[in-house]
């Protein structure tokens, strides 16, 4: 459990704000809740978008939903994440699904403005009150009658959009929702442009390395999008079905970790992620490289970039019979291999 969530639990495990042993209850952003919360016994349901945290949830045997319906609720709890105009959009959300006089109660890391956060929101809906632990700060508050405008605003500017700087579509929230992010910039300049059969865009975000893919290589039959971010993938269809491809399309909601169908594609492209929150976690891009050698057939090609220091050579190795760097910048390398 992150100490966010530990930090939101703590009014609860200490008798500051009262158990709930009846009523409607919703967790956004939610993590697998600890025991107390199973004592409490009303309905509870989360909302995760996040492939694997959705998935450990339901393995918990927890109620969970890409995207909360309903209102009327009693108590509402929020996990702040370090986008802020992704977590004024949920406070919005929050206030929006509990019913007047129902209970919001909302934490998040001080490394990642949660104060700034719950400044904004007190402007807005009055007094809070707080604690600090955990290296993070929680809030709560009653809801009043009135739905304040200013509340709809934050939630609207969150939807899905057209990022000016890009002109795709995308939302806060997702990685680089509005700027290209500048390793997939160097792999697409890169990119070869006589690809063709099944490919396949491993965390494929907001689609950019697609939609470069499908102007570079017209002989591609398929193209397969693997991402985890719910929200990324609505955004990567909305600016694919706006390109209007000839190649055949698939749109997958899936962890990649967790594996890809076998010898199914004949090129992979990817921009592997390589933090687990703040930390550089060398596995995560390592389990992509893995997956993706075993998803593509025999001469199967796969293109990645990685940050410079990143030390993947040795999982491509194992698992190609031969690789290169095709490209090098300070920060950034463009690894090609052949299975």
């Amino acid at each position: 459990m992150s100490d966010a969530a530990k930090a939101l639990f703590y009014p609860f495990e200490r008798g500051i704000l009262p158990q709930p042993l009846a009523g409607r209850c919703f967790f956004l952003r939610a993590e697998s809740p600890p025991a107390l919360v199973r004592e409490w016994q009303p309905p509870l349901i989360c909302e995760q978008s996040f492939k694997p945290a959705y998935d450990s949830l339901r393995n918990a045997g927890c109620s969970v939903e890409r995207e909360l319906t309903g209102d009327g609720f009693d108590l509402g709890l929020c996990l702040l994440t370090k986008h802020r105009s992704e977590n004024l959009a949920t406070l919005g959300r929050a206030w929006s699904a509990l019913r007047p006089g129902g209970t919001l109660v909302c934490a998040g890391g001080k490394d990642v403005g949660v104060a700034s956060v719950e400044r904004a929101f007190k402007a807005v809906v009055g007094e809070l009150l707080s604690l600090s632990k955990y290296h993070c700060k929680v809030f709560w508050t009653t809801r009043g009658d009135d739905m304040p405008a200013t509340l709809s605003d934050w939630v609207q500017a969150a939807r899905l959009q057209i990022a000016p700087e890009t002109g795709c579509w995308s939302r806060p929230g997702v990685y680089n929702w509005n700027k290209v992010d500048a390793g997939s910039a160097l792999l697409a300049e890169n990119l070869p442009d006589d690809l063709t059969g099944r490919v396949a865009d491993l965390g494929a975000g907001w689609g950019y390395l697609s939609l470069q893919i499908l102007k570079r290589c017209a002989g591609i039959a398929a193209l397969d999008l693997f991402e985890a971010e719910w929200h990324a993938l609505e955004a990567a269809k909305a600016n694919l079905d706006h390109a209007a491809p000839s190649a055949r399309l698939a749109f997958h909601w899936h962890d990649v970790a967790t594996g890809l169908p076998e010898a199914a594609f004949h090129a992979v492209v990817m921009n592997p992620p390589f933090h687990d929150g703040k930390a550089v976690d060398i596995t995560l891009g390592c389990s992509f490289i893995t997956a993706a050698a075993r998803s593509l057939a025999p001469g199967g090609k796969l293109m990645f970039v990685a940050n410079r220091q990143l030390p993947y050579e040795a999982t491509v190795g194992a698992h190609f019979r031969s690789f290169q760097t095709m490209a090098e910048t300070p920060l950034y390398k463009v690894i090609f291999a052949v299975r």
